[in-house]
């Protein structure tokens, strides 16, 4: 499995090579100079399309105006990335777990798969408390100061409260994850909060962040990549920067979307 999507990103790399000299080119054309089937290379250009990263238009693609470089807001499509790999990270949990959920977008959407299971949700994420959940199920929210806009709440009472309990899973989000760096936000009263989430999980960790985050950092660390057992993300991440990931001993898992 790795393999092939080691296949697919080097084949869409070639692809955008390729389209470097900004001339529109069409799929026979591309599908010619790769050596590969027309439907494969139309395949290939949705993908890149979703990311940003071309342009498709009568058959035809053209690199992006904004090039390679990802725009973390104009992704139209992220949220679909989004909700699978949060979809894929809720499958961890089974009945009767209780859950550290963390203050992230990513963490949250997780919630939302977990309605047909009865789980105790931990959170500092105040949004949790306006989903749908099962009826035997229970949440508890930290307390401590609530953080505009994210409706984050920190603080030392927060702290406090997640140091007192053990949990069996922890889903959580980040800003970046790096090999060098680890987990990290932007946010310091966060960072704290994240580093006792981790720290009092019994069972795994699991991390959720799509190919924006992977191989970034921000300025402050919530915990090193010892802590995390698995890291979720989609095809469109970076193989070498989840390869430096993954021998640090992370279980990665890639969705296709």
């Amino acid at each position: 499995m790795k393999n092939a999507i080691r296949n697919i990103q080097a084949r869409q790399q070639t692809l955008l090579d390729l389209l470097k000299d900004d001339q529109a080119h069409t799929v026979k054309a591309l599908s010619l100079s790769l050596k590969t089937s027309e439907t494969t290379i139309r395949r290939d250009l949705a993908s890149l399309s979703q990311m940003g990263k071309v342009n498709r238009s009568h058959g035809k693609a053209k690199i992006s105006k904004t090039g390679l470089e990802i725009d973390k807001c104009d992704n139209q499509n992220i949220e679909v990335i989004k909700e699978a790999l949060a979809k894929t990270a809720a499958s961890f949990v089974k009945n009767g777990n209780t859950v550290f959920i963390n203050s992230s977008s990513a963490a949250l959407d997780a919630v939302k798969y977990l309605i047909h299971k009865q789980v105790t949700i931990i959170t500092n994420n105040v949004k949790v408390a306006a989903l749908d959940h099962n009826s035997e199920s229970s949440v508890f929210l930290s307390g401590g100061e609530v953080r505009f806009p994210k409706e984050a709440l920190i603080g030392q009472s927060a702290q406090a409260f997640f140091e007192a309990i053990q949990a069996d899973i922890a889903i959580i989000g980040c800003y970046g994850i790096s090999a060098e760096r680890g987990l990290t936000t932007p946010v310091i009263h966060e960072a704290k909060i994240n580093e006792v989430i981790v720290k009092q999980t019994r069972g795994i960790v699991i991390c959720i962040a799509d190919y924006r985050k992977i191989g970034e950092s921000a300025n402050f660390k919530s915990c090193d990549l010892s802590y995390i057992d698995y890291l979720i993300t989609d095809t469109f991440s970076s193989p070498d920067k989840l390869k430096q990931i993954e021998d640090c001993g992370v279980n990665i898992i890639q969705i296709q979307v």
